[in-house]
């Protein structure tokens, strides 16, 4: 829950610092997903990076109380020798961690350590086979908010319907939480997806979900799409309120495992974020990254997109047709 000067009010920032950070601990190296359309080119063969234990602990007591949660950006879960202990001292230290997986690798040992230190685990549908054996041994350890990621583009759109389908007869998937949709963005320069613009195929997908009475979800950048998608549906203001659009550098921040910061993983290289900012330059985290001068100008840009309520991407192209 948060509010602006009254309880009706819906601010457009936090002043006071992120409420979720984004951390990638792993970059690189021989990822076992080989995704074609990774945008951080973790398919090709690529320099490992990690973030060790004690940078992270560097880093993490510069963020102010307010943070909650951490997603963790990891390849294998095995890549960062460090990936429980830094999940286990930032549960210890108040902030709930989670993370995404490609799922080939998850062991029942994995699972049942994520069990009891994650608030969520998302499992990428990439090999669908053992992606939902991965699902199934979380939810066997008794974890409640297990989602799958799935990539939406024009490229994967009639694949989405059929994973829908194993949602509602695959037993291995019975106790999981979401299917959640992830839009596209042409950030990866070898990569020949597209994005999923059309509002006639958004809306068809969703309605399918409907029918087959899946939960789904989707990600902030899909906020605009989804919000014209339902525009006709008797319950629409309810669903509206379910809608986040873009937070970054609103709400949450990324910092990427050199320990640079950026508004978002896909801003990571672009125009004037090509290099971030070096946290671990900072004194004053409010002073010189939440309110710098450069995340101010990103965060000023990014509200005065804003339509309807709905923040619009300053980067990337994602307004529906």
């Amino acid at each position: 829950m948060r509010w602006g000067k009254t309880t009706q009010d819906d601010p457009q920032f936090s002043p006071f610092g992120p409420e979720i950070a984004d951390i990638e601990i792993v970059s690189g190296g021989n990822c076992l997903g080989k995704c074609s359309f990774c945008y951080k080119c973790n398919n090709i063969a690529s320099p490992k990076k990690i973030m060790s234990f004690e940078q992270f602990k560097n880093i993490f007591h510069r963020f102010p109380k307010t943070l909650v949660q951490i997603a963790f950006g990891i390849t294998n879960i095995a890549a960062n020798p460090d990936f429980f202990k830094i999940m286990e001292y930032s549960r210890r230290n108040g902030v709930i961690p989670n993370y995404t997986t490609h799922g080939l690798d998850i062991t029942n040992e994995i699972a049942e350590m994520t069990s009891k230190l994650c608030g969520a685990v998302a499992v990428s549908i990439v090999d669908k086979e053992k992606s939902y054996d991965a699902i199934k041994k979380f939810t066997d350890f008794g974890m409640e908010q297990v989602n799958c990621h799935y990539l939406l583009s024009e490229e994967t759109y009639d694949k989405a319907f059929k994973i829908v389908d194993d949602i509602s007869t695959d037993l291995r998937l019975k106790k999981f939480n979401a299917i959640v949709f992830l839009q596209y963005k042409d950030k990866n320069p070898y990569s020949e997806y597209h994005s999923l613009l059309d509002v006639q195929k958004y809306t068809k997908l969703i309605n399918y979900c409907d029918e087959k009475n899946i939960n789904y979800g989707f990600d902030s950048c899909s906020a605009n799409i989804f919000i014209e998608s339902i525009k006709n549906k008797k319950n629409r203001i309810q669903l509206e309120q379910c809608v986040d659009s873009c937070e970054s550098m609103r709400m949450s921040i990324y910092i990427n495992c050199s320990c640079k910061v950026f508004p978002c993983s896909f801003c990571e290289g672009e125009g004037e974020w090509k290099d971030g900012i070096n946290l671990l330059e900072s004194k004053d985290f409010l002073k010189d990254v939440w309110n710098s001068d450069k995340v101010i100008k990103w965060r000023n840009n990014l509200i005065g997109t804003m339509k309807r309520g709905y923040t619009h991407c300053p980067i990337y192209d994602l307004n529906h047709i």
